[in-house]
């Protein structure tokens, strides 16, 4: 195999790793503030250091892990950060699913319908980490019908900063059922093709998601604003 090819190789690999430590990190394994190591990465995924710096590095990146003097880390968040991130999330989320009211496809509309009744059945089992991927889906659907790829990318670099506590707000009290609520009300009005009702809808999503942040911070392991 030639160079160009070795290198392919460890690009997939390396992508492959990065999308199984940021779903670890969503799930917990991996704590906020908690030591990780290129040497570590290699061992637990049986590659070669080169490639856990290349997905460390794409995850230092996205602001999944930060650097500090001893080494990288789960990134720490705290709650000011956090509850900035989703006012500003809460804008584009409105902005990108009102977009999507006017344009979305037919076939697009189907999948979600389709996304929505797994979600349900999901959630009845109390299968939250698959209705956390399911939820992810959910919302690209949408992104991918808002025909804005520059709303897109900054909405994924916001979304990728709290990845952690996705997974854990859909387990806080009551928080699964209103959820699911949420996410008819955004697919009623897109299939509707209401503007309004659309941006409305999905901004009262990201709201709520804010207001537990508020509420239940020290559950979700987020550190007290520094002033």
């Amino acid at each position: 195999m030639d160079n160009g090819a070795n290198r392919r190789g460890r690009l997939k690999k390396s992508e492959m790793i990065y999308e199984m430590l940021k779903s670890e990190i969503q799930k917990g394994k991996y704590l906020p503030g908690q030591r990780i190591t290129e040497d570590e990465v290699a061992r637990e995924y049986d590659t070669s250091r080169n490639t856990a710096r290349v997905a460390l590095t794409k995850l230092e990146k996205d602001g999944v892990i930060q650097r500090t003097s001893s080494g990288l880390i789960v990134a720490l968040t705290d709650v000011r950060d956090a509850i900035e991130i989703l006012e500003i999330r809460e804008l584009i989320e409105g902005y990108l699913t009102r977009r999507a009211a006017s344009r979305i496809s037919e076939a697009a509309l189907n999948r979600l319908h389709d996304v929505l009744t797994e979600m349900e059945k999901v959630l009845m089992e109390n299968r939250y980490s698959e209705y956390s991927r399911l939820n992810e889906q959910f919302h690209s659907i949408i992104y991918d019908a808002s025909d804005s790829r520059i709303g897109v990318q900054i909405l994924h670099n916001l979304r990728i900063k709290l990845i952690r506590y996705q997974f854990r707000t859909i387990m806080i009290p009551g928080r699964a059922p209103l959820s699911l609520k949420e996410h008819r009300q955004i697919y009623l009005a897109l299939m509707n093709r209401n503007e309004e009702d659309a941006e409305r809808a999905a901004r009262l999503h990201v709201a709520n998601v804010r207001e537990l942040i508020r509420n239940y911070s020290q559950l979700l392991d987020l550190r007290e604003s520094q002033v």
